[in-house]
């Protein structure tokens, strides 16, 4: 009956191990964000903003809405201007605009796939504001999380507040008595964003753990189904043949061969009668010589 060897299946259990660990760190190191991309994302609310009041209050209930590092989705279809950018070289990688959300300003980072559609949107609202359009009919739904704004993007959302306040007042956008503390939301919308990883990162470690765990997998089957069987070593591999070779030799040695000659005109075995024939001829020649001599 078929066996392993318990040598290399010991060898091979560690790899299938090694390759389960290296699947869960390839996940844990992306956040696990593959399950919150396959999920159903929240919905982004004037709640999910306000809940710096809630952190560190132990008295007032936590807001309904997305936290912290929630993966949400929103539709997009106004944004008041674009505020700041970032830039690597003369190529713009990521843009900031800010996008009213239920009564709140907020702050958008559009990563660059986005920022032609972007634009376009920005043109539109405008556009709209200054009364040469009527409505917009450009929208974008866009994936991202809720993240804490950096304090360089925090100052130039709040530079471009005070920039505009009176005016945004006087067109009614927002109330008088609202400043930028009431009006600005305190975080911003990560788009294409898992966690603090981009989604092509958390696609391309997930993707990787998914090579780990097949490898995995095939260890596993490989062990169930006694494929880790013992190795000949070399010696007894040559020592194999031999005893094939000989075998095969032994065999050929039993074999009898047995010669029969017919008769041209009969088909008659004649075989005998041809040899008693030389017989009597090699007899005839002996006494022939003897008389001879």
């Amino acid at each position: 009956m078929k066996s392993n060897d318990p040598i290399r299946v010991k060898k091979a259990r560690t790899r299938l191990i090694a390759a389960l660990i290296a699947a869960v760190v390839l996940l844990a190191v992306s956040g696990f964000g593959i399950f919150k991309m396959l999920g159903t994302p929240k919905s982004l609310t004037s709640d999910s903003l306000s809940m710096l009041a809630a952190e560190g209050s132990a008295e007032e209930e936590a807001p309904t809405g997305a936290q912290l590092g929630d993966y949400v989705e929103h539709e997009v279809n106004l944004i008041m201007k674009n505020f700041a950018e970032g830039t690597r070289g003369d190529t713009v990688r990521e843009r900031y605009g800010v996008v009213p959300v239920d009564g709140k300003l907020v702050a958008f980072r559009f990563p660059q796939r986005w920022l032609e559609s972007e634009q376009a949107i920005v043109d539109a609202t405008q556009e709209l504001l200054n009364g040469t359009a009527q409505y917009i009919d450009k929208y974008i739904v866009v994936r991202g999380t809720v993240q804490a704004m950096p304090e360089d993007v925090s100052g130039e959302l709040y530079s471009w507040f005070a920039d505009n306040q009176e005016w945004m007042q006087q067109a009614g956008l927002i109330s008088s008595e609202q400043d930028a503390a009431a009006s600005l939301a305190d975080y911003m919308v990560s788009v294409d964003s898992v966690g603090k990883l981009p989604v092509g990162a958390v696609v391309g470690l997930t993707a990787a753990a998914g090579v780990c765990l097949l490898y995995a997998l095939y260890e596993l089957i490989r062990i169930l189904l006694k494929g880790y069987a013992v190795k000949q070593t070399e010696a007894e591999a040559d020592s194999a043949e031999s005893a094939e070779t000989e075998t095969a030799s032994e065999a050929e040695e039993d074999i009898e061969v047995e010669i029969t000659e017919a008769d041209p005109e009969t088909g008659e075995d004649v075989t005998d009668l041809e040899v008693e024939i030389v017989e009597e001829e090699t007899a005839k020649e002996e006494t022939t010589e003897d008389a001879d001599a």
